[in-house]
């Protein structure tokens, strides 16, 4: 497939063939059989030196645990509502803040789904950083330090029938300014290997982002992360299909179109997306509007008409379980630890 890609471009633009990538825009590349290691060490030790964080000591977790990122208004100075240590937490040097972001960004988007929930949550004070934002700023960083050698790993696989699984969480109501909830999701390739206990995940796709409108319970939160869960989850599984030449069940473009091909034609199955809470579950399968979730934007029942036509599968999963609190809490080192291994950071 590759192959036959770049003789089509060949015939239509002048090209280079460099043979197969190594190091890509600060990514270290590393193919080996049925499996690719994205890693970016190097990339970490440049921006280290940048902000004079070399010889820094090393942390754990992301955030200090217990951390409460929070900034301060102009009606809180008014009212007098700050107490000492607020009233002490003086500016910090915003172009610095926003640099040391913006290099933590990069990094997240590339290969290091862990760091995603504080580089979301710090990311929110770029416009007036405190001091205390860019203690916890720096304290990732340590953490970035610590982990330089983890790589992205993909595989390996044993068969090339892969298929995506999608893991959604909310931390209801979990940024202090705003009252606003944080939802995350995570998509990662596994595959059906009878000779492995542990079916190999590896991500491919992820997301944390505080959410645009309050939510009035945690099932809110949960149904409006699972609405973007579910979009990605079409995606990811309209696209590996396309690669895999496996046909759309018609239903799922149109419910009301007959599926003649159901017999003869093997049809792409229902992608399945884990969620810790049972409310969710059953508003996004119940057809009625309840009292208590009316309010609720159109566009979030958008999973309930993707569960109708049968797109995607949605499975209750313990929340002791869910890799996708890493993307939307603070944990503690034990949890950053597993969670981050069952996405396949290694």
């Amino acid at each position: 497939m590759v192959d036959e890609a770049k003789t089509l471009l060949a015939n239509q633009f002048p090209v280079t063939d460099l043979g197969r990538a190594h190091y890509f825009l600060g990514i270290e590349i590393i193919q080996l059989p049925r499996q690719i290691t994205l890693n970016q060490s190097a990339y970490i030790q440049k921006i280290l030196e940048r902000f004079n964080m070399t010889h820094a000591y090393t942390v754990s977790t992301p955030l200090s645990p217990g951390t409460r990122l929070e900034g301060t208004t102009t009606a809180q100075i008014q009212e007098g509502e700050l107490d000492i240590e607020e009233l002490e937490d003086s500016d910090a040097d915003e172009k610095e803040y926003r640099s040391m972001i913006g290099s933590l960004m990069y990094l997240m988007l590339c290969s290091r789904p862990d760091i995603a929930f504080a580089v979301g949550a710090l990311s929110r004070y770029n416009n007036a950083p405190k001091s205390s934002h860019m203690v916890a700023a720096k304290h990732l960083l340590r953490y970035v330090k610590k982990t330089s050698h983890i790589s992205l790993r993909l595989g390996p696989f044993v068969t090339k029938d892969l298929y995506p699984v999608l893991y959604c969480d909310a931390d209801w109501a979990g940024d202090v300014d705003t009252w606003k909830s944080t939802g995350g999701y995570v998509c990662v390739l596994t595959e059906d290997n009878p000779l492995r206990e542990e079916p190999r995940r590896s991500a491919v796709s992820w997301s944390s982002k505080r959410q645009p409108t309050v939510a009035l319970s945690s099932t809110e939160a949960e149904y409006i992360a699972l609405t973007q869960a579910t979009k990605e989850a079409i995606w990811v599984s309209r696209f590996i299909a396309e690669l895999q030449t496996v046909p759309i069940n018609p239903a799922a473009e149109d419910p009301t179109t007959e599926d003649t091909t159901k017999e003869s034609t093997p049809q792409k199955p229902a992608t399945k997306i884990f969620v810790d809470n049972q409310g969710a579950i059953a508003l996004a399968h119940n057809p009625e509007f309840h009292a208590r979730t009316k309010h609720i934007a159109i566009q979030e029942h958008y999973v309930r008409e993707k569960v109708t036509t049968g797109e995607i599968d949605l499975e209750y999963l313990h929340t002791g379980d869910m890799i996708t609190h890493c993307l939307t809490k603070n944990l503690s080192r034990d949890k950053v630890n597993r969670f981050r291994a069952e996405m396949g950071l290694h």
